[in-house]
């Protein structure tokens, strides 16, 4: 087995180590049929895109770089964030509708949209540094998300339940129901399990990705291919996976 498409990689115009250009040239090395650029929407602190323009900068070399590299599909995307308790998330309509797909994460530093969200995400951070948490906080942030899932065409989910405590069986529901995938992401390797094996009985379909944030990881999925052997996910259920 192995997968023919990485979606989730980073560049420097967010938090990563290198150009769309590196990304794409590792992509073609490892014989991958296409490369997504996701990285971080602009409501993530420090780290996120750094608006209208840099996303218009990002289509133009994309398109630059399609008839430079016909080998490979290079593909637009984001790794939004969700800034609202109602599922709001940091990208607007307008860039939507440039995107080739859509990933949504939940993080903990992003620029809250209402109060509501600002205690809430203190809540968060509270929680993760004391490793502790509640259920009306566990229920509070599984409707943040799925309300997101129901509201944009997301194509799968980032690492669903690592930095936010939620209820991923439900969201795992609800992106079955709504065609959404749900990520395995090959740089948390066994720190997934817990939260795939909670997914799993629901039918749900997963996405392999590597979140690379530097160039020579792009198309790295080993520590992916290790837990889809140790929890022995069906590979029919993987939709990127070349059997």
């Amino acid at each position: 087995m192995y997968a023919i498409t990485d979606l989730h990689t980073h560049t420097d115009y967010s938090h990563g180590k290198g150009s769309i250009e590196d990304n794409v040239r590792v992509a073609m090395k490892r014989g991958l049929q296409a490369v997504g650029i996701a990285d971080h929407g602009p409501g993530h602190f420090f780290i996120g895109i750094g608006g209208a323009h840099a996303f218009r900068r990002m289509k133009e070399e994309i398109e630059t770089l399609r008839h430079k590299y016909p080998e490979v599909e290079i593909l637009f995307g984001v790794e939004a964030n969700i800034v609202d308790t109602d599922g709001t998330i940091d990208v607007s309509t307008d860039i939507l509708r440039e995107l080739d797909f859509l990933l949504v994460g939940y993080h903990k530093l992003v620029r809250p949209r209402s109060l509501a969200a600002f205690w809430q995400g203190a809540r968060n951070f509270w929680s993760g540094w004391m490793k502790t948490s509640s259920a009306s906080l566990r229920a509070a942030n599984t409707t943040a998300i799925t309300s997101a899932v129901r509201r944009y065409p997301i194509t799968a989910i980032a690492h669903p339940g690592l930095q936010i405590d939620i209820d991923t069986a439900e969201l795992a529901r609800v992106c079955k129901e709504y065609g959404t995938f749900l990520e395995i992401n090959s740089s948390y390797g066994s720190e997934l399990d817990p939260y795939i094996s909670e997914a799993l009985p629901t039918g749900v379909r997963f996405l392999l990705s590597s979140d690379a944030h530097a160039p020579e990881r792009v198309g790295d999925f080993f520590q992916a291919y290790q837990l889809i052997r140790r929890l022995k996910i069906p590979l029919e259920r993987i939709v990127n996976l070349e059997k």
